[in-house]
């Protein structure tokens, strides 16, 4: 037991905070879907680094940057009456990378479906993109 938290003891932290399987980026981003389906905006915005980015792609086109804009470009999304349950089909995992086909019950005509990719970085989103085409 002593060679073992020697072991602990000599990793350096850094590390020890990659490790933590509730960082990990798949982690993050099932996460963020759950704390959207909630309501739970403090939860959702938990997630996001302090200066995380929002951008389109492929334009590039900047939407939002600093978690006090995503928050308030998310609370009125929050604060509706009407926000529908998100569920993920399907989503890809390539290191720090999630890619997510986000899909929700719409109207008839209405859009229900929207692509994210997220880059997550030690438990937190650093940049977003929505995919949006012309």
């Amino acid at each position: 037991m002593r060679l073992s938290l020697a072991l602990l003891l000599a990793v350096p932290a850094p590390l020890l905070a990659q490790a933590q399987p509730d960082t990990l980026p798949i982690e993050v981003a099932k996460r963020q879907i759950e704390t959207f389906n909630r309501h739970d905006l403090d939860g959702f915005m938990a997630l996001y680094a302090d200066d995380a980015s929002i951008a389109e792609f492929p334009s590039g086109k900047v939407l939002t940057v600093g978690k006090a804009a995503i928050r308030e470009r998310y609370a009125p999304v929050f604060e509706a009456a009407t926000v529908p349950t998100v569920r993920v089909d399907p989503r890809v995992v390539d290191g720090v990378f999630v890619v997510d086909q986000e899909r929700w019950e719409g109207r008839p005509g209405q859009r229900n479906t929207a692509v994210w990719m997220y880059e997550i970085r030690g438990g937190l989103i650093r940049k977003a993109w929505t995919v949006r085409f012309p």
